[in-house]
This record gives structure tokens, C-alpha cells and sequence, in this order.
């Protein structure tokens, strides 16, 4: 395995010109649509992918949270701005004409409603912070500042992908010799699917096959939901880009076999010591990379980073229906009165992690605090 030392050494390493971030996101791959002037809402229903690709409204933040809690969006940087930009839309409706002090309650109320609807994702709590610490001396001063945080909140998310994939993708491909094609394994959906751009971990393995330093993704299928069979593999097709669907118990048989170099996944949640909260199955991925001496690294915003959470252990990890494990297409899988226990993530301790990487630098998780203090 790398040493940690290697991987904060190699941050500001060039990123080839082949990996340009100058490409746009298919308009069939766009999470989310949004009209400024309107303030009108769409995103796009990722439980019908592959199968059909459907736009849907979001009319405030009643819609906002049953999408979210549906999983009809998911991904840490989506969720939090689809939630922040619901309550811009919710701003405009009948319900929100109020004078300041009675408009400001109303705002807390719908802030803690959506908080509810995902706890592991630090990024929506975090940019409900932001929305919570704003302050006008008028109603409609702040009515307007409100929707136009929300709208720079959304626009900063996209300019803050575009430097963690310049900052990820220099550090992955300065860890091997230049012009070697890489086999890469990832987890669950990071890409354009799970953010308003391009992506974390699948937005490195994006740049990867632009550089030409590619050769073939492994995705988890990502038990129970599928994320990875329905919305991975959906991105990598549509752009052409070299991929394998394996199913979760193979992914040991894969890097023993199938010669992997290394393992990306994102995360909903880091704390300051480096351990990392993401989809059920990442923990397993890297104890396996240990074992194999693969190097394990985090591709993942500051967003995500719990700066007043010291370590794992208190991250509140949400459970999941049981149907979503014992159904299938609505037929069931399992006997009636089955036990059943679904988190939809767990924990990654940090000592397992190679490095995490960040739009404000790449870093060994013993460095991450340090590291995050001396960025700003």
C-alpha cells in the first residue's frame, strides 16, 4: 500500500491537458434542472434508470423532501442542493408571504423538516447552516437574498467538483508511472448522478479515460438499491467509457484476479480523523484493498467533511425498509417475518484509508484536520 506521506507530497502534482475539465454534463445525465428566473424545479427520478429518463417537479419543500427520502435523488451534494433549492421554490408559494420575524420561524421550520430526510449526509446540514445564519432587515430583502444564496450555494457546489476532480485526478495518476492504464474499482453512484456536475469518485475515473490512463471500471452492483447495476453503469455507457459490473461478493475475487489498481469511492461524511461514512459496502472494499495492497482513497468535497465531528464513531447511520432488501419490482424475495437489518451505510476507519481527497488538497487522514486549518 502507498505510504500517507506519498499522497499529501503528490497534491499539487500537474494534471495532464487530456483531463481537461472543459466538457459539460449530457443533458440526459443532469441531475437536476433548474430555472432561475422562474424558480421553477425538475429532477430527474433516478429509480426509473435505466429503464426511462423522466424529469419531475419539485414545488417546494414537501416535494423536495419526499424525492429525497424516496431516494428519487441521492449523493451527498445533490441531496443538499435539491433541498436548498426546494426551499427557494417554497419561498414563492402563498404559505411563505409573511412579515420578517414570522418568514424567518417559517424558514427554521422547513429547514429542520428537511435535515430529517437524510441524517448520514453532512453536505445538507451544512448548507442549511448557511441558509439558517443568512439575515435581512426586510421580508422581501430577505426573501430575495434567500433564493439567491441558495442559487450561489448551487453554482459554488459545481465550481467546488471542477477543483476536487483537478486536485483527485493529478494525486490518483501521480501514483503511477506515467502512461500506465489503470483498473479501477469503485462502489455505489459518484458521478454526474449524485452531484449537479460531474462527479467525485466516478468524476476522477471520468478524467482517467479522457487522459487516456483507463483501462476498465469496476462497479459494485451495490446492494440493496443497486445503485451501482442501475446508475454507475448508466453514466459509464452513455459516455463510451470502459466498464465491468461485478456483484459485491466478488469484489475480493476481483482484485485477486482481475489485477485492480486501486479503489475511488466518495463519501456523506468524513470526520476530522479521516473516518469515512458512505454507501453500505465501502468498509468491506477497503478492508479488502488493505489485504490485497491496493491503495483506498476518498474522493470527496470539504462539504462533506464534518469539521465539529472528531471521529466516526457518533456518525448517525439511517436504516433503510426492509422491503428494499426482501422485494424486488415489487415481488418478494424472502419469507414473510424475515429479520431484517439494512443501514444504508457504514463506517470506514481512517487507518484503512490511503489518502482523502479534496478540492482544497490531497491528504493523509492523520493530516485532514491540519490540513483543512491551514487551507483557509
Amino acid at each position: 500500500m502507498l505510504s500517507a506521506a506519498g499522497v499529501v507530497a503528490q497534491a499539487l502534482t500537474p494534471l495532464p491537458e487530456a483531463a481537461a475539465l472543459d466538457g459539460a454534463v449530457a443533458e440526459s445525465l443532469k441531475s437536476l434542472r433548474y430555472d432561475r428566473e422562474a424558480n421553477h424545479l425538475q429532477i430527474l427520478d433516478q429509480l426509473l434508470i435505466p429503464a426511462e429518463t423522466k424529469y419531475v417537479d419539485v414545488c417546494g419543500v414537501e416535494d423536495g423532501f419526499s424525492v429525497i427520502k424516496k431516494m428519487q435523488v441521492r449523493g451527498a451534494p445533490l441531496i443538499a442542493s435539491v433541498a436548498t433549492l426546494a426551499l427557494a421554490v417554497e419561498l414563492d408559494r402563498p404559505e411563505a408571504a409573511l412579515e420578517l420575524p414570522a418568514l424567518e420561524a417559517f424558514v427554521r421550520e422547513r429547514c429542520a423538516f428537511l435535515l430529517s430526510s437524510r441524517p448520514t449526509a453532512v453536505n445538507l446540514a451544512n448548507a442549511l447552516d448557511v441558509v439558517l445564519a443568512f439575515r435581512a432587515s426586510s421580508a422581501d430583502e430577505y426573501r430575495i437574498g434567500l433564493k439567491e444564496l441558495v442559487f450561489a450555494l448551487w453554482v459554488a457546489e459545481k465550481e467546488e467538483n471542477r477543483r476536487l476532480l483537478h486536485c483527485a485526478t493529478a494525486c490518483v495518476l501521480a501514483n503511477f508511472p506515467e502512461h500506465k492504464k489503470l483498473r479501477v474499482m469503485t462502489v455505489c453512484n459518484t458521478g454526474s448522478l449524485a452531484t449537479s456536475s460531474l462527479g467525485t469518485a466516478l468524476g476522477v475515473i471520468r478524467q482517467l479515460h479522457a487522459a487516456g490512463r483507463l483501462e476498465m471500471a469496476f462497479a459494485l452492483e451495490t446492494r440493496p438499491y443497486n445503485q451501482g447495476v442501475r446508475l454507475t453503469t448508466y453514466e459509464l455507457v452513455h459516455d463510451a467509457i470502459p466498464v465491468t459490473l461485478i456483484t459485491d461478493n466478488m469484489a475480493a475475487a476481483a482484485m485477486r484476479l482481475q489485477s485492480i489498481d486501486i479503489v475511488l469511492v466518495g463519501a456523506d461524511q468524513v470526520a476530522l480523523n479521516g473516518d469515512t461514512a458512505n454507501k453500505i459496502g465501502t468498509y468491506m472494499l477497503a478492508v479488502l484493498a488493505a489485504y490485497h495492497r491496493i491503495p483506498f482513497f476518498v474522493v470527496t468535497p470539504s462539504s462533506s467533511i464534518n469539521r465539529n465531528r472528531a471521529d466516526g464513531s457518533t456518525i448517525t447511520i439511517e436504516e433503510r425498509p426492509a422491503a428494499e432488501m426482501t422485494t424486488f419490482n415489487g415481488k418478494s424475495l424472502a419469507p414473510e417475518g424475515v429479520g431484517v437489518w439494512n443501514p444504508a451505510f457504514d463506517v470506514t476507519p481512517a487507518l484503512l484509508i490511503t489518502g482523502i481527497l479534496t478540492e482544497l488538497g490531497n491528504f493523509a487522514p492523520a493530516n485532514l484536520a491540519s490540513g483543512l486549518a491551514s487551507s483557509f
